[in-house]
């Protein structure tokens, strides 16, 4: 019980301090990706991402390739090499660590004892995105985000090596 009064302080002084990282800047630097992911994984105590380069080269080719269409027809299918991704659509004028505080917001949504979404899985709401973060086996991370052709909004992707999807394991 102490534990979780604990984390859900720690969650509650995260939550407040979060639209600082908002300030920081329009493009998102990989120091910032990693800040980020590595204080939501502090919380569950699981050991730090480490910055990937490889990584962020298919996270930019990603972003890149989707654009024109802004993600409406992008793949949800598995990502490249066995990687995990984590993908958001966001308006133009916010950083890429605007969607990463989405997904981590979506911790909310994930009942650690069942090892499921509560409510289920739906794609506009999938508390696995914030799985993919936490999740102890995964040790490198590479993000990129774009401007859409669209001018309106920005593509962030993060894949993450390796991935953290493992049916029936618990993430930490």
């Amino acid at each position: 019980m102490e534990r979780l009064q604990i984390l859900a302080m720690v969650i509650t002084n995260f939550v407040s301090i979060f639209p600082f990282y908002l300030l920081l800047a329009e493009n998102t630097s990989p120091g910032q990706y990693l800040k980020l992911h590595n204080d939501a994984r502090a919380i569950v105590g699981v050991e730090p991402l480490i910055w990937d380069d490889k990584l962020e080269a298919y996270a930019k080719t990603f972003v890149n390739y989707h654009r024109v269409g802004c993600l409406d027809e992008v793949s949800l299918g598995n990502p490249p090499h066995g990687y995990g991704q984590n993908i958001g659509r966001i308006p133009k004028d916010h950083p890429g660590l605007y969607a990463v505080g989405h997904w981590l917001a979506l911790e909310e949504k994930y009942d650690y004892k069942e090892n499921t979404c509560i409510g289920g899985r739906d794609r506009d709401d999938d508390c696995f995105v914030y799985v993919q973060i936490v999740t102890k086996g995964s040790t490198h991370l590479g993000c990129a985000s774009t401007t859409c052709h669209n001018n309106e909004d920005r593509i962030v992707t993060c894949y993450y090596n390796p991935h953290g999807m493992v049916p029936g394991q618990r993430p930490y």
